[in-house]
């Protein structure tokens, strides 16, 4: 996925929710968009010395590239002579030589770009842990998902932006904890909602804001309210 494909998914993702384009650059995004979220850390690889995206790079093990690890794979299937191992320097040394992670891990994945750890999807970007999914911009650990940006730890979840630990939401703006929410912001610990804004431990229940009922007209204009002091704290 190119950069700019990414910033045109981001505001699809976002019109779909606030009826309108984020604004932001995708460095804006990320710095604005991301807190809470484990992104990929940019590396360098021992051998080429060229960028590769991490996830969880561990302190003291050597980064490599896809192109250098093939590279050395059909070189030699990456076995290294045997040699006697007497002390357990010698163990730490030979360890130490063979302690590689390759970075921009994905398998059987497509249109991918500053990621890792990536499997059977498609359209990601700068995102780690993402399986069975399609256009994931910014985020981690998601699956069975499409058009997410910034979400981490959800399944089966579509157009969203900053969801986090929920499954069957759809075109909401920060929820967590929660189960069939649509259509809805700023949702903790609920079920089966569409429609409601700022409310926790709730089920099934539509034109709510803050634990709230009102009819559906005052709500729609509350929530205009709403998106409009949202998108002034993103300038």
């Amino acid at each position: 996925m190119t950069e700019e494909q990414a910033l045109q998914h981001a505001n699809m993702i976002s019109k779909d929710i606030f009826g309108r384009d984020l604004g932001l650059s995708l460095d804006e995004i990320q710095r604005l968009l991301t807190k809470g979220i484990d992104l990929p850390v940019v590396m360098e690889c021992s051998r080429t010395k060229t960028p590769v995206y991490m996830y969880d790079p561990q302190p003291g093990q050597q980064v490599i590239s896809e192109a250098a690890f093939m590279e050395q794979a059909n070189k030699d299937d990456w076995m290294m002579p045997k040699r006697d191992l007497a002390t357990i320097e010698d163990f730490q040394k030979a360890w130490q030589e063979a302690n590689y992670m390759k970075g921009d891990k994905s398998v059987e994945s497509q249109d991918v770009a500053k990621s890792d750890s990536v499997i059977s999807s498609q359209g990601v970007y700068m995102s780690s842990l993402i399986s069975s999914s399609k256009n994931i911009l910014f985020s981690h650990g998601n699956y069975f998902s499409n058009y997410l940006l910034a979400c981490r730890g959800n399944s089966s979840c579509n157009f969203g932006i900053r969801l986090f630990d929920s499954i069957y939401c759809s075109s909401s703006y920060e929820v967590r904890w929660s189960n069939k929410v649509t259509k809805s912001m700023f949702i903790n610990d609920s079920l089966d909602l569409y429609e409601c804004i700022a409310c926790f431990g709730i089920r099934s229940k539509k034109y709510c804001i803050a634990n709230m009922q009102y009819e559906k007209e005052e709500y729609m204009k509350i929530k205009a309210m709403i998106i409009d002091w949202i998108f002034a704290g993103l300038k």
